[in-house]
């Protein structure tokens, strides 16, 4: 395993152990563990998908490429992240707010890790 993705499946490993751990204490306050195991495979599968979509655009020596990539990267990802609420919102039949707001605070937090290893990796590289 590349050492980037080490966070990354950290990040992946810590939430469904600590929803399979906590379940009990998860469901009394009223949120559905399995939105959140859910949104946290989507959004791990969505950030190993930008990883190496950013490793392949830190091969690219033009700036506004680099930049163009990152960004693209970013679209895709927010637009299958915000599919996948929208079929959540219209396809069940309860919305459970609890479990929406961790896996927008997921959202950020695999954000921050993956842009942060290009980054990293960016002022490593020169």
């Amino acid at each position: 395993m590349e050492k980037a993705l080490r966070p990354l499946v950290g990040v992946f490993l810590a939430v469904a152990c600590g929803c399979g751990f906590f379940k009990s204490q998860l469901l009394a306050s009223g949120v559905d563990v399995d939105v959140v195991l859910a949104g946290n495979a989507l959004l791990f599968a969505a950030s190993l998908l930008t990883y190496f979509m950013y490793r392949k655009a830190m091969g690219i020596h033009n700036a506004h490429g680099f930049v163009r990539r990152v960004s693209g990267t970013f679209v895709i990802k927010f637009f299958v992240i915000v599919t996948a609420a929208l079929c959540y919102f219209y396809f069940s039949e309860t919305v459970n707010k609890p479990a929406i707001i961790i896996c927008a605070a997921l959202y950020l937090v695999y954000n921050f890790i993956s842009t942060a290893q290009v980054v990293k990796k960016k002022s490593v590289g020169k």
